[in-house]
C-alpha cells in the first residue's frame, strides 16, 4: 500500500509540475524546464514506467468502483426518488434538473475516462529510453486527461451535495404538507 501511495504521489507531483500554465503556444515553452524534466525522465526511465503501470492498473480498478457507484446513485436512487415524488405530486423539478446534470456529467466522466485510458495505454507502449521527448509529450497528455477526470469527479460530488440539500428541502415540505392535511 505504501508503494502505491508513493507511486500515486509521485505521478501527481510530476503531473502538477508538467501541467503548468503556458502563456503562449507549446513551441515557446521554457526549453530549460522541459530539458530538465526530460533529463530526469531519461535517468529514471525504468522506475517511471513501473510507476505509470501501477497507476494505470489502480486507476482502472478505482474507475470501475467509482463508475458503478455513480451509476447506482443515478439509476437506483435519484431516478427512483424523482419518480416517487412525481407520483405523489410533489414538486421535484430542482431534483430532476440536478439529476439531469449529474447524468450528463457522469457520461462525460465515462468518455473522459476512455480518453485517459487511451492516453495511459499510449504512454505505457512508449519507451522513455528510446525517445524521451515523445514520452514526455505522452506523459503530459495523460496528465491532462487525468486532470479532466479529477474535475469531473469534483462536479459529480458537488451535484450530489446539491441533490442531498434539495432532498432535505423536499422532505421538510412534504412533512409540513402531510401534517397540515392530517
Amino acid at each position: 500500500m505504501k508503494k502505491v501511495t508513493f507511486y500515486l504521489a509521485s505521478f501527481l507531483i510530476a503531473s502538477s509540475l508538467l501541467v503548468t500554465p503556458r502563456a503562449v503556444e507549446a513551441q515557446s515553452v521554457d526549453a530549460t524546464a522541459d530539458s530538465e524534466i526530460i533529463k530526469t525522465l531519461d535517468r529514471n526511465c525504468s522506475s517511471v514506467r513501473v510507476a505509470i503501470k501501477n497507476i494505470h492498473t489502480n486507476d482502472a480498478l478505482t474507475r470501475v468502483n467509482v463508475g458503478q457507484r455513480y451509476n447506482s446513485i443515478s439509476t437506483k436512487l435519484m431516478a427512483r426518488l424523482n419518480g416517487r415524488l412525481a407520483i405523489n405530486k410533489l414538486d421535484s423539478s430542482k431534483l430532476v434538473n440536478i439529476t439531469n446534470e449529474f447524468e450528463s456529467t457522469r457520461l462525460k466522466f465515462n468518455s473522459n475516462y476512455n480518453d485517459y485510458d487511451t492516453a495511459m495505454t499510449d504512454l505505457q507502449r512508449a519507451n522513455c529510453s528510446n525517445n524521451v521527448a515523445d514520452y514526455y509529450q505522452k506523459l503530459t497528455v495523460a496528465s491532462d486527461a487525468r486532470n479532466r477526470l479529477s474535475e469531473d469527479v469534483k462536479v459529480l460530488d458537488d451535484l450530489l451535495v446539491r441533490y442531498r440539500e434539495e432532498v432535505q428541502v423536499v422532505k421538510g415540505f412534504a412533512f409540513w404538507e402531510v401534517k397540515w392535511i392530517g
